[in-house]
């Protein structure tokens, strides 16, 4: 069985009718079997809950919300609760006061709104400070001494999140692929931001779909066409071609 980790915003969600005819794919490996959908993203569970009624996102077997500091296992329901066993690891290395003094004095910098703030995750937006990638290099200057606890995620030269060390997108669709007893070496993973790349170091295939901002093409780059694979069709439809890439589909229609 394969295992498909994909992002929302920007890789699955942008061409409707491009998510349509993946949805079809991925439901069709799903009930043959042969895919488990981990949707895996930055979204609240509502937000997720909103998308697979109103923007015909596939049906997953489990969510990854809020970066990957919290998963969810269907069915999924506005009061559904993340599952502990990951909860309880992270908040034993977290402290939410000590990941906000680390934001003090930067200029410019503006909190994300309450909804994105948790516990376990300290988001705030960059785009207003003089200098962005200054002010983002200072952060992870003042996280660095804390590393076995704390982690900067920068992505889109806007968002900038702090998170347990041992969280993230791709820790935790570790965590759950040994959970869940699925193979680590068919794990395909789909994005196209900064937050996305972790996904990418911590298996062997990724998808950047052709609208990835430039921090994720930085990291295929990085890591080379045999395990990072730039589409050249954007969103859903680059990622179905990915899939076809790495051989999940027999074949992407439209793509020669």
């Amino acid at each position: 069985m394969w295992t498909l980790a994909s992002d929302i915003d920007g890789t699955l969600v942008g061409d409707r009718a491009a998510l349509d005819r993946l949805a079809a794919r991925i439901a069709d490996l799903r009930g043959a079997g042969k895919l488990f959908l981990i949707l895996s993203t930055g979204r609240r569970l509502a937000q997720v809950i909103d998308g697979l009624a109103d923007e015909g996102l596939p049906e997953p077997d489990a969510v990854l919300c809020q970066v990957g500091t919290e998963i969810y296992r269907p069915p999924l329901k506005p009061q559904s609760e993340p599952i502990p066993e990951w909860r309880n690891r992270l908040l034993a290395e977290y402290s939410r006061d000590e990941a906000l003094s680390f934001l003090e004095g930067i200029e410019g910098l503006v909190m994300q709104p309450d909804v994105f703030n948790t516990q376990l995750k300290t988001s705030c937006y960059l785009d207003g400070c003089p200098e962005p990638e200054v002010a983002a290099a200072e952060i992870r200057r003042r996280v660095e001494p804390h590393v076995d606890r704390y982690q900067v995620v920068w992505s889109s030269a806007r968002d900038l999140d702090i998170l347990p060390a041992s969280s993230g997108k791709g820790k935790a669709i570790r965590f759950l692929v040994e959970l869940d007893g699925l193979d680590a070496e068919r794990v395909v993973a789909a994005g196209d931001t900064g937050n996305d790349a972790a996904m990418f170091f911590e298996f062997d295939r990724g998808i950047a779909v052709a609208n990835a901002k430039p921090e994720l093409l930085e990291v295929v780059r990085e890591l080379g066409e045999d395990r990072a694979y730039l589409a050249r069709t954007p969103y859903a439809a680059g990622v179905e071609e990915g899939l076809a890439h790495f051989g999940v589909l027999d074949g992407a229609p439209g793509v020669s």
